[in-house]
């Protein structure tokens, strides 16, 4: 019951917030969920509390969005790419040793190349498979992009390259590749910084990487071109009205 319940609720949030791919009124929108509710009165209940639930999540997310906003898009410590003054920023919550999380990277390359002077890509490391360790991939890449950024971008691009999770050898290659091997610690502010992502992390209410938010919109998972793509062309069209 509680998977059915789950189901439902997507599908009526479906109806009544996001857009349909034909003409359907808000009134209409309220009117099929009225009948279907009508015709599944044993889940009424349910609906009812999980529907409530959801609104106040919704609630707390976007009092964090709005609380974290300079922790978000104004924060020199996240690394970044793309524009300078976009129209439309991605922020990209990512994770150096999740498969999904590298193969997102080359999607939203493509697409900050594609607009390249509107679309910027901020990236906020949440090293969840590795957060046992003080030392790990993402405390070294945010200390190598903190204290030289000449330096980062091929640090950031061997450390997606690697397949699998990382471990303080393979850090270790890489930093001896890239002569950063100073950067390799487990200094204080560097922990503290990856810790405030994790708590915007759990704040935000997100369960994995990747996450994307997309003006003020959370994308979970990992999307390919052919289905991000338009939704960043849509984002920008809307906001050259």
């Amino acid at each position: 019951m509680k998977f059915i319940t789950k189901s439902i609720i997507t599908l009526l949030v479906t109806l009544a917030f996001s857009p349909v791919t034909y003409a359907m009124t808000k009134q209409e929108k309220i009117a099929e969920i009225t009948q279907m509710l009508e015709t599944n009165e044993g889940i009424i209940d349910s609906v009812h509390d999980s529907l409530a639930a959801y609104i106040d999540q919704q609630s707390s997310f976007d009092k964090t969005l709005a609380e974290s906003h300079d922790f978000i898009y104004n924060n020199p410590h996240h690394p970044w790419y793309g524009s300078e003054h976009p129209k439309l920023t991605i922020v990209n919550m990512t994770d150096f040793s999740c498969p999904w999380c590298k193969k997102l990277d080359p999607v939203l390359r493509k697409i900050a190349d594609e607009f390249p002077n509107d679309i910027k890509v901020i990236n906020i490391y949440i090293p969840l498979k590795e957060r046992d360790s003080p030392l790990n991939s993402a405390t070294f890449g945010l200390n190598v992009w903190n204290n030289d950024k000449e330096k980062y971008k091929a640090v950031e691009e061997m450390l997606i390259s690697k397949p699998g999770i990382h471990n303080v050898r393979s850090i270790m290659k890489v930093a001896k590749k890239n002569k950063a091997t100073d950067y390799v610690s487990s200094d204080s502010e560097i922990a503290i910084e990856v810790a405030e992502n994790y708590n915007l992390f759990t704040r935000l209410g997100v369960r994995g990487t990747p996450a994307m938010l997309i003006d003020g919109t959370l994308l979970p998972g990992y999307l390919p071109y052919e289905k991000l793509y338009p939704i960043v062309k849509a984002k920008l069209e809307e906001k050259s009205k």
